[in-house]
């Protein structure tokens, strides 16, 4: 039997990931090596290509089992508390002490867990004793906990651990109301229009620059911002966003059509929330962060700058196709945003690869300039 030579753990045979610790497989001596290249260039040819126009010269692994391979195991109350005391100045590792290797996120599906439990027992507030009273928690908890969910992976995955929960609930708020009034106030200007192809990607660009703006603002604050605190920090800002507006169309369903829309609102913007706004505001502080290095300063020049460019117009295409009437092939399953989904976090664990190479260049070059100076 073959063993993971990261983790230890036994291997399935013929498998191309450690279903432990998700790390590639490596190849035994034995093995053909013009078979496996040959499989790589037919079935990975368009990741390739994804890879160069994210612009990652890193790893091109999808590690996507490391974020669910460490959620059935057990943790203690002190492990989760660890992940929320990060980023303060007596908690917020050396450069040396980063890790540069995939992060194994957990806390968040205790955290869903933690709201599912809470909105199960408003639910039989509202549904058993019928109490009107329990109403608008039913509305927040259900619109929060997929997006704060999400949001504390995104936590986990910044492996520099140098923003603290404190600033991230800051951001989440604060920053998701601000980009909900900067969307307004575009939309303000436009006028109304019909959610047709054309209105639905003038939706995606009005919305998704809504929320740049303000995560350029939070990461101009940030004294060097990095790829995978930019995740982070658009992540914030587009779970806020998310959250508010699941909330206000959660309120806005239930006076107009009454509790049993309302729940199907929520349960399906819930359902659908992973891939929706958190990721792609996450794919503009990446798109910033990238920006901020080619040009070698923070302005308001990065709008205009083509590297930022290239990774703001995924999201604003994903939205468009999102809200067009394609959205509506599939009847009640909604398989096109199922499909966005699967693209956008693709697209996340690309950036991902990034940010841990950065890591390790920035490592790699801290340790060229202390041997300089040895």
């Amino acid at each position: 039997m073959a063993f993971c030579s990261f983790c230890g753990k036994p291997l399935q045979e013929g498998a191309a990931f450690c279903g432990n610790c998700g790390r590639p497989v490596a190849p035994t001596a034995g093995s053909s090596g013009s078979s496996s290249q040959s499989n790589k260039t037919s079935s990975s040819s368009w990741f390739d290509h994804l890879n160069d126009y994210v612009g990652n010269e890193g790893s091109k692994d999808l590690n996507w089992r490391v974020l669910f391979s460490e959620v059935t195991q057990k943790h203690t109350s002190e492990d989760a508390e660890e992940v929320f005391i990060y980023g303060t100045r007596k908690t917020t590792p050396s450069i040396n002490q980063v890790s540069k290797d995939w992060p194994h996120p957990w806390l968040y599906s205790r955290v869903f867990l933690l709201f599912a439990v809470t909105f199960a027992l408003l639910w039989i507030c509202c549904s058993l004793f019928n109490n009107p009273n329990t109403v608008p928690g039913l509305i927040v908890v259900g619109s929060f906990a997929v997006p704060l969910a999400v949001l504390v992976m995104f936590m986990e995955l910044n492996t520099w651990r140098n923003i603290s929960f404190f600033e991230v609930m800051m951001i989440f708020f604060v920053g998701g109301c601000a980009s909900l009034v900067a969307t307004l106030f575009v939309n303000s200007l436009l006028g109304s229009y019909q959610m047709d192809y054309f209105g639905a990607f003038l939706t995606g660009i009005v919305e998704e620059a809504g929320k740049a703006v303000i995560v350029y603002y939070f990461l101009k604050r940030m004294d060097k911002p990095t790829i995978l605190g930019g995740l982070l920090v658009g992540a914030a800002v587009g779970a806020g966003f998310a959250a508010f507006e699941s909330a206000g169309y959660a309120m806005r369903f239930m006076m107009q059509n009454g509790w049993n829309t309302m729940m199907s609102i929520i349960m399906l913007r819930a359902f659908l929330a992973p891939g929706g706004h958190v990721v792609w505001a996450a794919m503009s502080g990446v798109g910033f962060v990238v920006a901020f290095k080619s040009m070698d300063e923070i302005s308001t020049s990065v709008f205009t700058n083509t590297k930022f460019l290239r990774l703001f117009i995924i999201p604003v295409v994903l939205h468009g196709i999102w809200d067009c009437p394609l959205s509506a092939i599939g009847g009640n399953i909604p398989l096109v945003p199922i499909g966005l989904t699967v693209f956008a976090w693709v697209i996340v664990l690309i950036l991902v690869n990034m940010g841990l190479s950065e890591v390790s260049k920035v490592q790699a070059d801290m340790g060229k300039e202390q041997n300089n100076y040895a």
